[in-house]
């Protein structure tokens, strides 16, 4: 090999370890300058659009739609008033974390949708949810709407003969909604009050994130 074109090939190495070494410190300042997002605590669901909407009855006889509580992080939970133990666990649960979140919780509807429409009346939904705190909303509708959205959202549930009357078998997810109106987090019943604490105050002070890391 010729001196020139040895000389020609360590000019080039030299070139690229230093542009290597600029990307390097570049990639070091801008990281300095931004500060890095927190994660989500729950497992983040991938973004998909759009979230399915509902048109549906509150305790005062008001229609109400997802696209309603836009710009709020939306808490939705399927269960019904007669539930022996499992809605009134979690129902409880949030009711803590509203505490929790402090006056975060003005940006935040917790919604509690029937899964019993024939004998969970408004009124009864309203004076059930209240008991657990008064800013939860109990909705309900026809048989059809509500086996309509419960698949929508993967709910499983079933009726279950139990003496002269029945119970609902049911699923257990929370679902949470960001200020857009997008389905961005499942919650179990495990999941601890602190948890769904962490990842409300994201949703609640980053209305525009599009990224979960």
């Amino acid at each position: 090999m010729r001196i020139t074109d040895r000389r020609r090939l360590w000019a080039l190495a030299l070139g690229v370890v230093a542009f290597c070494g600029g990307l390097w410190v570049a990639h070091s300042w801008y990281s300095a300058q931004t500060p890095a997002q927190p994660a989500f605590m729950l497992p983040p669901l991938e973004l998909r659009a759009p979230t399915p909407d509902f048109s549906l009855t509150d305790g005062n006889g008001h229609v109400q739609t997802l696209s309603n509580f836009r710009g709020r992080v939306v808490v939705m939970f399927f269960g019904f008033t007669r539930c022996p133990d499992v809605c009134p666990t979690e129902l409880f649960k949030l009711s803590q974390v509203m505490q929790s979140l402090g006056e975060d919780a003005e940006h935040v509807q917790v919604l509690f949708i029937t899964l019993d429409p024939e004998r969970d009346t408004p009124e009864l939904l309203s004076n059930y949810t209240a008991a657990f705190n008064p800013s939860f909303l109990g909705l309900t509708g026809t048989r059809q709407q509500i086996d309509a959205l419960a698949k929508d959202y993967f709910v499983v549930h079933a009726r279950v003969p139990v003496g002269d009357s029945y119970v609902i078998d049911h699923s257990t997810f929370t679902y949470i909604l960001d200020r857009q109106g997008r389905l961005r987090l499942l919650a179990r019943m495990d999941t601890p009050g602190p948890t769904l604490v962490h990842d409300l105050r994201l949703l609640v002070h980053d209305a525009t994130r599009d990224s979960n890391s």
